[in-house]
């Protein structure tokens, strides 16, 4: 009895392990008919219900075995015979128990399958059944040789289900087939569930769980993130499936995020501290690869711990370095690799507020005579933010190598105009007088084109332009009557207009009014 009582025990834990709905109810059934422990109990009382004889008990008692009473010698050998027996029941059950849990767990990792495949093919719907395979994950023949209900006793016998296409509209009856014949040399239940544990162990090497350094923030099981909630969960199906993030989760925040350069020289160096800052639940190595142009340099960094490791909510800093040949701008970018694939760029910007000048990109001169000389002054002034320097030179000589050697003369000449001052410097909002010089040669209208350049190669085309006359005069009227030459008056052959006065007495004066038009 007591045998009996540790057997439907260890039947009953074996039941609660199980996790297949449809085997658990058929245990229960196997459970509830075989157990009469309750039967024994109240035939025997006392006897049934107390405490079994521990394995101390035996032991002492075949210490004390002497031999003077053969009764006692004879309970004792009785009780060590019943002793090795309930060992023997007690290995079998523990036995029997660990090989319903594994066909258990098989049979729902089976079951678990078909019904993913059979919603797949179906298009989604939920109301799918399987048949159970727990008739075919479980030994019959060990369970009927310890006298246990097996799946057969309950269950029509079928064959194993084998993932074929679904045809629908197409009804067929289940063939009833005889229980498969043993092979010779086939495995017993014991070597099989040990085959099914040493391939449980090659699984369980590749089904770890992934470092959360490799993988992104917003990844299932991936390091959490510092600035942003958990993705929410949601329901679908029966299954919990985490909702990716649209946008990537940032693992490392520069600060500044971008960096910028504004007041430099020529010749000097600048520096400027970058701030590299974990966002994640765990340390993370970095790496930064240095920018690509010479004009910009990275030092070595400096970490929180040793190691090169950033904690979760900590910084390294990395300091940059501006060396630059010219008041031009640059462009250029680090990269911060982590041992996620997600990278980071960091700009890097140098620029200047740039000189801005008053002066118009078309000067005018106007008219001018024909071998004479116009001087006409502009306004020039600086309104931007910044120093600058200008060169003036004519288009044609753009670009030169050496603007101080193209600039040698206080006038820039371009034939027939003149600007200066050639060179000249100006400090944010002050001016100065641009003068012009036009001097044309020919009856006709000039333009030419000069190149203003300023320090921080910023280039800027103005034309000049302006118009040469020749004189041009009319005589409108003569005052007085208009007298025509006599025959054989002497006068100017190649005049145009001939003015006549009347006879008049000595030292007398007469007088005529011309006027004159100035058509230039």
């Amino acid at each position: 009895t007591l045998v009996l009582r540790q057997v439907l025990w260890k039947k009953k834990k074996a039941l609660s392990l199980a996790n297949h709905e449809e085997v658990q109810s058929h245990l229960l059934l196997f459970l509830y008919f075989q157990d009469i422990s309750h039967v024994l109990a109240s035939v025997f009382k006392d006897l049934y219900t107390k405490d079994i004889v521990g394995k101390d008990t035996v032991s002492n008692l075949v210490k004390t075995k002497s031999g003077r009473s053969s009764y006692h010698d004879k309970y004792v050998e009785e009780l060590q015979q019943a002793h090795s027996e309930y060992e023997r029941c007690m290995k079998e059950a523990d036995m029997l128990e660990s090989h319903i849990i594994e066909a258990s767990a098989r049979a729902a990792a089976i079951d678990r399958q078909e019904y993913e495949k059979m919603r797949e093919k179906m298009g989604g719907v939920c109301d799918l059944q399987v048949k159970p395979a727990f008739s075919w994950c479980v030994d019959s023949d060990l369970l009927k040789k310890h006298h246990l209900i097996s799946p057969q006793d309950y269950l029509p016998t079928q064959k194993p289900q084998e993932p074929a296409a679904v045809i629908f509209n197409v009804f067929r009856k289940p063939n009833q087939t005889k229980p498969r014949p043993k092979w010779k040399g086939e495995p017993s239940a014991r070597d099989r569930a040990e085959g099914w544990e040493k391939l449980q162990k090659l699984k369980d090497r590749r089904s770890f769980l992934r470092n959360p350094r490799f993988l992104s923030p917003n990844a299932q099981q991936g390091g959490m993130s510092l600035i942003q909630a958990r993705t929410k969960v949601k329901m679908e199906l029966e299954r919990k499936c985490l909702e990716p993030a649209k946008d990537p989760v940032p693992i490392f925040l520069a600060k500044p995020s971008v960096v910028v350069f504004t007041d430099y020289g020529v010749g000097h160096v600048y520096e400027v501290c970058c701030r590299l800052k974990n966002l994640t639940s765990s340390s993370r190595h970095v790496r930064v690869i240095p920018p690509t142009t010479p004009y910009f340099s990275i030092g070595l960094g400096r970490f929180p711990g040793e190691g090169g490791v950033v904690a979760p909510g900590m910084s390294c800093k990395y300091t940059l370095r501006f060396a630059p040949d010219s008041l031009a701008d640059y462009k250029d970018f680090i990269v911060v690799e982590t041992q996620a694939e997600q990278q980071l760029l960091v700009p890097i910007e140098a620029w200047r507020p740039p000189p801005i000048l008053t002066l118009p990109r078309v000067l005018d001169c106007g008219h001018c005579l024909v071998g004479g000389v116009k001087f006409v002054e502009f306004l020039c002034q600086n309104i931007g933010l910044s120093t600058g320097t200008f060169c003036i030179i004519p288009k044609n000589q753009w670009p030169a190598s050496n603007l101080r050697s193209v600039a040698r003369t206080y006038f820039s000449e371009q034939q027939p105009f003149a600007l200066s001052p050639s060179l000249f410097v100006l400090q944010p909002g002050e001016a100065t007088v641009m003068e012009a010089v036009f001097f044309p040669t020919a009856e006709e209208k000039s333009c030419q084109v000069f190149t203003v350049v300023c320090d921080n190669c910023q280039v800027k085309d103005i034309s000049v332009e302006g118009e040469g006359k020749l004189i041009a005069l009319e005589l409108v009227s003569v005052s007085g009557e208009k007298e025509p030459p006599v025959v054989g008056e002497l006068h100017d052959l190649t005049a145009e207009h001939f003015v006549r006065f009347s006879p008049c007495n000595p030292h007398s004066f007469q007088q005529k009014r011309l006027v004159i038009r100035n058509n230039v």
